[in-house]
């Protein structure tokens, strides 16, 4: 019998997600079995309901002796170079270099390193969560360089994983340095098609069928050096990217979309700039603050 203790990280998801993320090694069939035959129990009853929400302090008894808890290893590595650009009891934002991975199973991510920094910080123990892991709330390809939100609690990670999904509350900000000025400005609106075989995405103004639709907005940061700014409205895999080359204008650095190769093998792409507004929730002391990256474009 395994027994679990519902943490403030924990309370508010359904029961059939807690005893998936604690039993990662055990097969799905089985979890449902357990559900079917009586082998689990929340505070002394047994519960067939899978959509059952578990709140603080809930106690859940898993009866299957074979079947363990598998916990996140305890992983450190260096990250005496993670630059934070900010930091409060909520969220991290920190300043991603450069040729690094968000998250690799082989090699030193950023993921690793924020996790790194949070144990050894005394901020985040892995010993004592059953099912939050600290992660990214979104993404920025390996070439991209800039800002990246982490949350360190289970309540902000959903605030802000719903502020990027609807749009409203968070403002990605891009700076571009492009191989020409020939980009169309103001409202840029299309569909993407990434292509896993030619590891790039492909832009037009109409969809396929199977290319998912995007939009972004341009202006001018700074012409003369042909600069342009990026207000990010969706998010699909090398965007900017892709946007660019559709346009004869590839970023500087950017040899997959037609650019000449930079010998530091950097492209001309920065997340440069956050602006949180609409909070409601706990996050609304964010209202109204913007967060600068500290590269070079």
């Amino acid at each position: 019998m395994t027994i679990l203790t519902v943490n403030s990280n924990d309370a508010g998801q359904t029961l059939f997600n807690f005893i998936k993320k604690n039993f990662k090694a055990t097969n799905l069939s089985i979890i449902y079995k357990w559900f079917r035959t009586n082998k689990i129990k929340v505070n002394g009853k047994r519960i067939k309901d899978h959509k059952l929400k578990l709140e603080l302090g809930d106690e859940v008894k898993v009866y299957d002796s074979e079947s363990v808890v598998k916990r996140q290893t305890e992983e450190l590595v260096d990250f005496s170079t993670l630059e934070i650009i900010y930091e409060d009891e909520n969220l991290l934002i920190v300043d991603k270099p450069t040729n690094l991975e968000m998250h690799s199973p082989y090699n030193i991510c950023l993921d690793l390193m924020v996790q790194s920094y949070l144990i050894s910080s005394n901020q985040y123990d892995i010993a004592a969560e059953n099912s939050f892991v600290i992660s990214h709330v979104h993404r920025l390809d390996k070439l991209t360089q800039g800002l990246v939100i982490y949350a360190k609690n289970k309540i902000s990670l959903d605030s802000l994983l719903d502020a990027i999904k609807n749009k409203d509350k968070i403002k990605k900000y891009y700076l571009v340095k492009l191989t020409n000025n020939t980009i169309e400005l103001g409202r840029i609106h299309g569909y993407i098609e990434y292509s896993e075989a030619e590891k790039r995405g492909f832009f037009s103004k109409r969809t396929n069928g199977k290319s998912k639709e995007c939009m972004q907005l341009h202006r001018w940061f700074d012409e003369k050096n042909n600069i342009l700014e990026v207000l990010l409205i969706s998010g699909r895999k090398h965007q900017i990217r892709c946007i660019s080359a559709f346009y004869d204008c590839p970023i500087v650095g950017d040899f997959k979309y037609g650019a000449p190769r930079n010998t530091d093998k950097r492209i001309g792409l920065v997340a440069y700039k956050l602006l949180f507004k609409n909070f409601t929730d706990h996050l609304s002391y964010l209202n109204g603050k913007e967060f600068h990256s500290k590269a070079t474009i």
